[in-house]
């Protein structure tokens, strides 16, 4: 978890930079927020979205489970909290969840066609820069198995 925080807080600091400009100008009140699908899927991000909510100082109410099937309109997580820390939280909080949901949504439209072929559906280390573990655990939850999260990891020799 640690290395999720500290991912989170890097992620955060890049996009708040120097301090929020809306921040200055606005006097902080409660608020709630509740983040809807916008389409069918597999949700996943959860602990993404907990770390966020952790280092953003909001209260994360989460209403689905990672790995659950979601249609459009499903209520995935509530946060309440200063609305100053919720617009901060906002794009980062649904890119993570949309990339992580992506990703396992695709992964298990491909398990799914493999079901009972006893065929192992392997992810690869061709993931985004500093988003490996992000993107693997996302593969998990769709229903692939991580192959290698890095070279220290096994020895493959290949011809390329």
């Amino acid at each position: 978890m640690e290395l999720i925080r500290d991912f989170v807080h890097a992620i955060m600091s890049e996009d708040v930079g120097r301090g929020d400009l809306f921040a200055r100008c606005q006097a902080p009140q409660n608020r709630v927020a509740v983040i809807r699908s916008k389409s069918h899927g597999v949700f996943a991000g959860s602990p993404y979205a907990q770390a966020l909510a952790d280092v953003c100082r909001l209260n994360l109410t989460l209403l689905v489970n990672d790995g659950d099937t979601i249609t459009p309109e499903t209520q995935l997580l509530t946060l309440e909290g200063e609305d100053v820390s919720l617009l901060q939280a906002e794009r980062t909080m649904l890119n993570l969840l949309q990339h992580a949901s992506g990703i396992a949504t695709n992964t298990r439209a491909y398990a799914q066609k493999l079901e009972g072929s006893g065929v192992m559906l392997l992810d690869t280390r061709k993931t985004r820069p500093l988003l490996r573990r992000m993107e693997k655990y996302a593969t998990r939850i769709g229903g692939a198995v991580n192959h290698r999260m890095g070279l220290d990891d096994c020895l493959m020799l290949k011809d390329t």
